[in-house]
């Protein structure tokens, strides 16, 4: 577990946990990343032990794309959210993406 508190985060926000999976796929298309069915079981099988409370419990995951970044993510026990952060060297129209998906990822759940 970390803290989550890379110096070099540059968004975060929260999601819909059923979210995650579509936000993890979005970034890593902006990112030049390929996502599959091996990221997201790490992801998952690491999400139940973690909590945004705590100042150790954020899971970090690489995301090692043409712009490599870092996930970092925890769960809100009792909620159906979960807090994301992503750190790294992302460029402006990276950063925008990945803002934009924060926003749509938690406003709307998608099915």
């Amino acid at each position: 577990m970390t803290t989550g508190d890379d110096a070099r985060v540059f968004a975060g926000h929260w999601v819909f946990e059923t979210n995650l999976r579509p936000l993890c796929e979005a970034v890593a298309h902006f990112t030049g990343y390929a996502f599959d069915d091996w990221d997201r079981q790490a992801i998952d099988g690491a999400l139940p032990a973690t909590d945004a409370e705590r100042r150790d419990g954020w899971y970090a995951y690489p995301l090692a794309g043409r712009v490599p970044l870092t996930l970092f993510v925890a769960g809100d026990p009792g909620s159906a959210v979960v807090f994301v952060r992503f750190a790294g060297e992302a460029g402006e129209a990276e950063k925008a993406r990945i803002e934009a998906a924060l926003h749509i990822f938690s406003t709307w759940a998608v099915p």
